[in-house]
C-alpha cells in the first residue's frame, strides 16, 4: 500500500513530528510511505528521516530560499478549506488549499492520515476517493474550543477513522461527538528502543523535556526544585526544549536564584542521549494528550515523576511501580516525590528497571501493527491502485554515506561505531577514522576501523584546542567522507574533573552532532593548566565566583582575579581572592568598579586567574563537562547601574527637567564561544 501522512511541517521539532516519523519509519518496512509537509521553513529537518520515506514539501517559506513563497499573491489570501477556528488558521491560505488539493488530485495513496485538526479537514476534502482517510488527534477533546469542535464535526464525519492517543480521550470524543460512520479509537504514540544504553541512575541530574509553553507548567517544576535543592544542593535540573515561554522561564530561574542548579539546554535531537544522563525524569504538565517524553524517559530506564493530568500519564505510568503520580499544580507533592527517589536509591533502581520493561508496549512495531490492522479493517488497498502492480519500496542509497554512534567512555576514551551502511568496514577494506581540525593546521589524527566497524580514540590523546571533524577514510582509494552522527552518548564527559590528575595537562574531548547536517565532531580542550569556573552568585552589585585550578601548576599564596579589556585601551582590574582548600579559589568582582572603567557602548572584559604571586595568569572558563557551548545553557543574572558621567549631579537635574530617562549600564557575566568567562559592560 501507499500511505501518505499530512503534517504541518516535518522540518521542526516536537512530539507530533517525532511520532509521525516513528510510525512512518516502521511502516516503510512493508509499504510505500510519504510525508507531505505543508510548509518547509528550513533546509534540513531537525530530526533524522529514514531515506525510505519520501518527503514532499508543498510551500517553501525558508527565509534564504530563492523560492520563498511567503509573499506569493495567493498566500496573502485567507484559506477557504482550512477550519477558521484552528489555531494555525492564519498561517494557511488559498495557496496551501491549492497545493494540498493538487498533490492529492494526482496521488494514488491508499491511506491518507491528517495529523492535526486543519489537516484532517484537508484530508477529508482532498484525499483520493478510493483512499481510506484517518484523522489523528494529538491534543485532546477538551483542548479544543467549542467553535472548532463544531466546525470539525462535518469533516470528522467524512473520515473513516479518528484516532486519539489515549483511551480516556477517545471515550470523551465518542460521548460528546457521536460519529455513526466514523470509527473512533485510541492508538498510542510509538517510541523506539534507544540507540544508547540505559541510564545507570548513579548521577545527580533530574531531566525534563518538552515544549517550553504554559501548559507544561515549568513554573511548578522550578518551585518544586527550589525545595529539592535547598536540602540536596548537589542535584541539578536540566530542561530540554524550546518554545514561547523560554524567556519567562529564564527570568523565573533568576528570581528563584537557581541559575547555578537549573540548565535550560535548548532543543536536543535525538533526546535519548540526554535522558540517559539523568537519574530521574519529571513532568509537571497541566494536561497531556499522551506524554511522549514520559515514554522516552522510561525506555531509557528512568523512573518518572509526573502530574496525574488528563489523559496520558495515568495510562502510561503505573503509580508506585515505574514512577510516581502527583496532583496537578501541587508544588509540595512534586518536591516530595523527587526527594523520595533521590533519597532511596534502591527504589529508584527498581522503578527504573520496571519503567524500561513496561515501556516496551510502545515499541513502533507494536503500534504500527495496530495501524496496519486498522487499515485492513477499513479495506485500505482493496481497490486497484492507479498504474496497477505491487507497491514499490524505496531503497536505500548504495553510495557510501557512513552513519555512526559515538560513546564517551568513563575513562576518557571515545568509541566510534559505524552503524550504516551495515558491515561498512567489510564493504570498504582498510577503512580508517580520520579526525581533521576544522580551523587550524594540525595534522590529522588517524585510527583504524576494525572489521566490526568500530574505532577507538584512546584516553589522553593529543588533540589541541578546537573542533575536529570525523571522517571515514578508505586509504586504498582515497575516498574520504564525513561521518554523520546518529546517537552521541556524552555521559563519560560529565565528570571529567574527577579523573584528571594534579600533575597532568588538562585534556578533554567531547563528541557532538554538528548542525545542520549532524556530522560527528569532537570538541577538544588542551592546556597545561586551567581555571574551571564553578558557581557564580550575584549579590549587592557584586559577582562572587568560585572555581578550581586544574592541571600541572602548583598554587601557592593567595589568588587574584584579573579583568582584562579585550579591546583598546587594554586596561586591567585586579580583585583579590582567597584560596579554598588546596586548589579551590573564590573572588568577588565589583560591578561598579567595572562600570566606572567603561570606555565604549559595549566593553568586554576577559576574566583571568593569577593563582600565585608572580605566576602568569590563566583564563577562567568552564570546559570540564559535556556541554560543548555554554553560552545559552549557563546564564547568569545581570545588574543595572547608573551610568557614571562627568557633572553627574547637573545631568540628573537637567534630565528631570527635560523628563528624560536615566541612562543605565548593564553588567553581566557570560561564556563566549570558547567557553571562556567574560564580563560585559554595556549601555542599556
Amino acid at each position: 500500500m501507499k500511505i501518505s501522512l499530512l503534517i504541518h511541517t516535518v522540518y521542526g521539532i516536537g512530539g507530533t513530528i517525532r511520532t509521525t516519523l516513528n510510525l512512518a519509519e516502521e511502516l516503510a518496512g512493508r509499504h510505500e510511505v510519504e510525508i507531505v509537509s505543508v510548509f518547509r521553513h528550513r533546509d534540513i529537518p531537525l530530526f533524522d528521516i529514514d531515506p525510505r520515506i519520501a518527503v514532499v514539501p508543498l510551500v517553501d517559506t525558508r527565509p534564504s530560499s530563492p523560492d520563498n513563497e511567503k509573499e506569493h499573491p495567493t498566500h496573502q489570501k485567507p484559506a477557504e478549506f482550512f477550519p477558521r477556528h484552528e489555531a494555525r488558521y492564519k498561517e494557511y491560505s488559498q495557496l496551501t488549499d491549492e497545493r494540498v488539493r493538487a498533490h492529492y488530485t494526482a496521488s494514488d495513496a491508499d491511506v491518507v492520515i491528517g495529523t492535526r485538526p486543519g489537516l484532517v479537514a484537508y484530508a477529508a476534502q482532498f484525499a483520493p476517493v478510493t483512499a481510506v482517510v484517518i484523522g489523528q488527534e494529538h491534543m485532546t477533546y477538551n483542548h479544543h474550543k467549542e467553535p472548532l469542535r463544531e466546525e470539525m464535526r462535518t469533516f470528522l464525519a467524512e473520515t473513516d477513522a479518528f484516532v486519539t492517543v489515549s483511551e480516556g480521550d477517545a471515550a470523551i470524543w465518542r460521548e460528546n461527538m457521536p460519529l455513526p460512520d466514523t470509527r473512533v479509537l485510541s492508538i498510542p504514540n510509538s517510541v523506539p528502543e534507544p540507540d544508547v544504553s540505559p541510564s545507570d541512575l548513579t548521577g545527580n541530574i533530574i531531566v525534563a523535556a518538552g515544549r517550553l509553553s504554559r501548559e507544561k507548567q515549568y513554573e511548578v517544576l522550578l518551585k518544586a526544585f527550589a525545595k529539592v535543592v535547598a536540602v540536596r544542593p548537589d542535584w541539578t535540573l536540566r530542561i530540554c526544549g524550546w518554545g514561547p515561554e523560554r524567556e519567562k522561564l529564564r527570568q523565573r530561574v533568576e528570581k528563584l536564584r537557581l541559575y547555578n542548579s537549573v540548565q535550560l539546554m535548548g532543543p536536543r535531537s535525538p533526546i535519548e542521549p540526554e535522558w540517559v544522563k539523568g537519574a530521574i525524569a519529571v513532568s509537571t504538565s497541566r494536561h497531556e494528550s499522551f506524554g511522549m517524553t514520559l515514554v522516552e524517559a522510561m525506555r531509557c530506564g528512568l523512573p518518572v515523576v509526573s502530574t496525574d493530568c488528563d489523559y496520558g500519564p495515568r495510562e502510561i505510568i503505573k503509580d508506585g511501580e515505574d514512577g510516581l503520580l502527583v496532583p496537578v499544580g501541587d508544588v509540595g507533592a512534586v518536591a516530595e516525590a523527587l526527594l523520595r527517589l533521590i533519597d532511596d536509591e534502591e527504589l529508584r533502581r527498581r522503578m527504573g528497571t520496571n519503567a524500561r520493561e513496561n515501556a516496551r508496549r510502545y515499541d513502533p512495531a507494536a503500534v504500527a501493527k495496530q495501524y496496519a490492522d486498522l487499515f485492513a479493517e477499513l479495506g485500505a488497498g482493496s481497490t486497484q491502485r492507479r498504474g496497477g502492480g505491487p507497491t514499490p519500496v524505496r531503497e536505500r542509497s548504495t553510495s557510501f554515506a557512513p552513519v555512526a554512534d559515538c560513546v564517551a567512555e568513563p575513562d576518557g576514551s571515545l568509541t566510534v561505531r559505524i552503524v550504516s551502511p551495515e558491515a561498512a568496514a567489510l564493504k570498504h577494506p582498510g577503512l580508517r577514522l580520520v579526525c581533521t581540525q576544522i580551523s587550524g593546521t594540525e595534522p590529522a589524527r588517524v585510527y583504524p576501523i576494525g572489521p566490526d566497524g568500530t574505532a577507538t580514540i584512546p584516553a589522553g590523546e593529543d588533540f589541541p584546542d578546537g573542533h575536529w571533524m570525523c571522517h571515514a577514510d578508505q586509504q586504498a582509494t582515497g575516498l574520504r567522507v564525513g561521518i554523520l552522527a546518529r546517537a552521541v552518548d556524552q555521559r563519560g564527559s560529565l565528570r571529567v574533573a574527577d579523573r584528571l590528575t594534579v600533575d597532568a595537562q588538562v585534556r578533554h574531548l567531547v563528541p557532538y552532532r554538528r548542525a545542520p547536517k549532524q556530522h560527528l565532531v569532537l570538541r577538544s580542550w588542551r592546556r597545561p593548566v586551567h581555571a574551571e569556573a564553578g558557581d557564580i552568585l550575584l549579590s549587592q552589585r557584586r559577582f562572587t565566583l568560585a572555581g578550581r585550578l586544574v592541571g600541572a601548576a602548583e598554587p601557592s599564596g593567595e589568588p587574584s582575579l584579573l579583568l582584562r579589556r579585550s579591546e583598546e585601551p587594554r586596561d586591567e582590574l585586579v580583585f583579590p581572592g582567597t584560596r579554598e582548600g588546596t586548589r579551590g579559589f573564590e573572588a568577588t568582582i565589583g560591578c561598579e568598579t567595572a562600570a566606572a572603567h567603561q570606555r565604549s557602548p559595549k566593553d568586554t572584559w576577559e576574566v583571568w586567574l593569577r593563582y600565585a604571586p608572580g605566576q602568569e595568569p590563566v583564563r577562567v572558563g568552564r570546559v570540564l563537562d559535556d556541554v560543548v557551548l555554554k553560552g545559552d545553557v549557563f546564564v547568569y543574572p545581570e545588574t543595572l547601574l547608573h551610568k557614571q558621567r562627568p557633572l553627574l549631579l547637573v545631568r540628573r537635574v537637567l534630565r528631570k527637567l527635560r523628563q528624560r530617562e536615566q541612562r543605565l549600564v548593564k553588567v553581566k557575566l557570560a561564556y563566549d564561544r570558547d567557553n571562556a568567562l567574560v564580563l560585559h559592560v554595556s549601555d542599556r
